[in-house]
Order: C-alpha cells, then structure tokens, then sequence
C-alpha cells in the first residue's frame, strides 16, 4: 500500500488519472455494463473502465470497479485523517491508532488476524499519512466473503491491548532511534522539520521518541472513535464481483457507526524570508546529503499541471536541468531530482541529491545556480515539448489497473475535485505551453528563498562559510 499511498503526492496524481465511457454506454472493455455503473464523458482517446458509487446511510462512500479479467478482489479505504489532526505533543498518535487495526478485535488477536490473512495467501497494508491513511487488503474472488468480513472487523472492532500497545510502542521508538542511521531518510525528515516547523507536515508521521512514549491507550481511543468513522472514509472495491457482493459490502459495513466529525485547523508553515542553511553534521559520514526546499502549493491550486510540466524540465526527469549541469556535465552526484509535493494544504517544493563529502559545498553551489536560472529565465521550447511528451506518455500506466484507476478516484474525491480532471487530462496537457509553465513557476517559487538542508561528516563545515550555517552535531 506504501506504492498507492505516494498517488496523493504531486508526480503521480498528475498522471494517474484519465479518461472514460459515457454515461450512455452499454459495453465496456470487458463486456456488458453492469447495471447502475457508468462513467465520465471523455474528449479524449482513452477509454476508462465504468464505476459504481453508493453512500451508505452511515456516509460511508462506496465506490465499485468491477474487472473480470483475474479472478481477485481488493479493497481499499481512505480514512481522511493523518498528522494534521493529532496534537503537537501527541505526535505519533494517528500512525499509532492506525497500526493497531491489524493487531486484534474483540473476537480476533494479532496471531489469529495474521493467520486468516495468510491462509487466503494475503496480507493487510496500512499506511498512515500526513493527510490520509490507508488501509488496503485483496483476495482471490473464491475468498473475498471471507475477506470482506475480516476486513469489516479490523476496520470496527478493534480491540486496542495493552499488550499490543505497548508492543507497536516498541516497534516504533526502535525504527525511529535506527532513523539517524539511514542518511538519506534521516535528510529528508530534517528537511520537513526545518521548511514546515511546528506544522503537522513537518513531524514524521511515527511521532517522536518522547510523543510515542507520551501516548496513552484512551488517546488511542479517543481517537479512532473520533475519525476512524464511516462518514470520514471513502472506499474502494475492485475486481471480480457480483451485485450480492455488492448487498454484502453494504450489510456489513452499514453497521458502522458514524459520529460528527471535528474540524481542524492549524497555523501555517511560516515563511522563508531568506536563504537558510542548517549543517546536520555527524563523524564517520562518507557522503553528504543536500535537501532545498521551499513552500509549494496545496493539490487545488489550478497551477498543479503547469507546475507538473516545469518540474519535469527542471528536475523531474533523466534529461532535466538539474541532471544534466550537475550530474552530467559537472560530475557532482549520481542522482539529483526536483518535486511538488502537493497536499491538502501547501506541501513542499525541494530538491534531493547527494555528493561526495569534499564537494559538498560545490554541489550546493551549482544546485542553487540552476534553481535561479530556471526560475528567471524558464524552460526552453525544446524543454516544454519533452516534458508534455513525457506526462502524456506516462498516463496509460498509471491508470493500467483496475486498482489504480479505483485508488485515483479516491484521491480526486477526496481532495474534492472533479472526475474530470481524469477524463481531461491528456487533453490539459496538450493545452498547456511554454509560458504557461515559466509563468507558473515564477509564481510559485522565490529563486532565492530556500531552506536548506546539509547532512554530512564534520569535515564538510569549513566549505561553507559563507552561507553562514546554523550547525547541529549529532551521534
């Protein structure tokens, strides 16, 4: 589910959604249209497989891809929950409330619940977020009764153990001490913590040490009652069915209990009124980590496809600018790439390489020049052409599957915008020209105001002096 989840960020929502079978359309592409589903006009070439959606009186949205062409079923259920709605100082506490789902329910425990998965040859992915979390599992169509049960179980019965608490609480506290020991992952948390602040987007989503330890069973609790509810989820059933599986989902599942559901605002990631490097320095560091970043936009902004195509110029792909000056012709990295991040509410623009520790200054150097450039002087009409070609090339397979196609129509529903946006897509694309996305990018990033993170060996600080750095040193 970890793969699905990344559909919420910028690169892959803008191509995992396309286009579709009128309304009035009897076939599909495997057969007859199933009674009550049908799907978006489309002005494009793509053809999308019907859906289906039912709310349930508890508000639960139910959203139906049949496909007959594997003998499987999956399910999916998009909790709209994540960092964003957990406390500062409670940190941690949705993963927590997630993970503890699959680790047992009033009449099933953690052993049993992994036994049943396993006797069907699956197994249950949850993967908590900063503004969703998902919970995802499939089966052979000859045991979905079986799994829509035990899925409707996981999802309103959990049983939340003391020892199964405390056991997940361990889990996590040694995944994030062994964090600092990953560089890559560990600049890239460092990176979030400094862009966004105090802001939920900045935390991990595990929490930290002393969040996890602070976490106590009735927060758990509290809530999972509050937004683990029906009438805040949207889900997905996909494959090989038939409309008594259908009644089945919905008897199930209508049981449910809703609840009101709060809303919750926090206070903006604070702006960047300067360039800002932090040094992240710890002994025995063979290479050096380089993360830039800024604000970016929020998933509605109406820029999200220009700004799609200008990161592919700029840093988005094999032959982007970035790549090109320096990894190519200045030999600086293995790998540098550029991204939008793009959230409920404005996630990050940044840019990920990595270098040897003696050229970690250089490379930073040179990163910042390109940034500059492409943002004053946009990409070419060569550029603009490549990066069209390249997005409408990726559309077929990010919508190949039944299950992408289903998960794409969460994520739109969830950020509550249209269907389509899937039917249109291509056809966006094509639209969209040079001085769109120049335009776009000049509005969206400041070429001199970034946040930077540099995590290396101690060895590295004299090189960047005249950035004037904030240094921390770590064990």
């Amino acid at each position: 589910m970890n793969k699905l989840i990344q559909t919420l960020t910028l690169p892959i929502v803008a191509v995992s959604l396309a286009s579709c079978a009128g309304k009035g359309s009897k076939t599909g592409s495997q057969g007859p249209v199933p009674a009550g589903y049908s799907a978006p006009k489309s002005t494009g070439s793509f053809k999308l497989m019907p859906y289906k959606e039912v709310v349930l009186e508890n508000g639960l949205k139910v959203i139906y891809v049949r496909d007959n062409s594997l003998p499987r079923v999956s399910m999916t259920v998009l909790f709209k929950t994540g960092n964003m709605q957990e406390p500062k100082e409670l940190a941690g506490l949705n993963a927590m409330t997630a993970y503890m789902l699959e680790q047992g329910t009033q009449t099933r425990d953690a052993m049993k619940i992994a036994d049943e998965f396993g006797q069907m040859g699956t197994s249950l992915d949850v993967s908590p977020g900063f503004d969703v979390t998902t919970v995802y599992a499939d089966s052979l169509t000859n045991n979905s009764p079986q799994l829509l049960q035990l899925v409707a179980d996981i999802l309103m019965n959990p049983a939340f153990k003391d020892a199964e608490i405390n056991r997940t609480r361990s889990q996590i506290l040694a995944g994030l001490k062994k964090k600092v020991d990953n560089p890559s992952a560990f600049a890239d948390e460092q990176a979030d913590l400094f862009l966004f602040g105090d802001h939920p987007y900045g935390r991990d989503t595990n929490g930290t040490q002393d969040s996890v330890r602070a976490l106590r069973k009735q927060d758990i609790i509290k809530h999972y009652l509050t937004f683990y509810r029906p009438n805040n989820a949207t889900m997905a059933v996909v494959g090989q069915f038939d409309d008594e599986f259908e009644k089945q989902v919905q008897e199930q599942l209508g049981k449910w209990t809703k609840r009101t559901i709060p809303e919750v605002t926090v206070a903006a990631a604070p702006a960047i009124e300067k360039l800002q490097v932090k040094l992240i320095v710890k002994k025995g560091l063979q290479q050096t980590q380089i993360r830039v970043g800024q604000l970016g936009i929020s998933r509605k902004s109406d820029d999200f496809i220009p700004l799609r195509m200008a990161n592919e110029s700029l840093g988005g792909s094999f032959g982007s600018r970035l790549n090109q000056k320096v990894r190519d012709d200045l030999g600086l990295t293995y790998s540098i790439y550029s991204n939008f991040d793009a959230r409920k509410e404005r996630g990050s623009f940044d840019v990920s390489t990595f270098t040897k520790n003696e050229t970690a200054a250089k490379a930073l150097d040179e990163t910042l020049k390109v940034l500059k450039d492409f943002v004053d002087n946009g990409s070419t009409e060569q550029e603009t052409v490549a990066a069209r070609n390249q997005l409408v090339g990726q559309f077929p397979r990010a919508i190949e599957t039944s299950d992408r196609l289903a998960y794409n129509l969460l994520v739109l529903d969830y950020f509550n915008i249209s269907y389509d946006y899937l039917t249109d897509y291509i056809s966006t694309v094509n639209k969209i020209k040079q001085k769109d996305t120049n335009a776009a990018l000049k509005k969206a990033l400041d070429p001199v105001k970034f946040k930077v993170v540099v995590y290396g060996n101690e060895s590295i600080i004299p090189q960047f002096k005249d950035y004037q750095p904030e240094i921390v040193r770590v064990k």
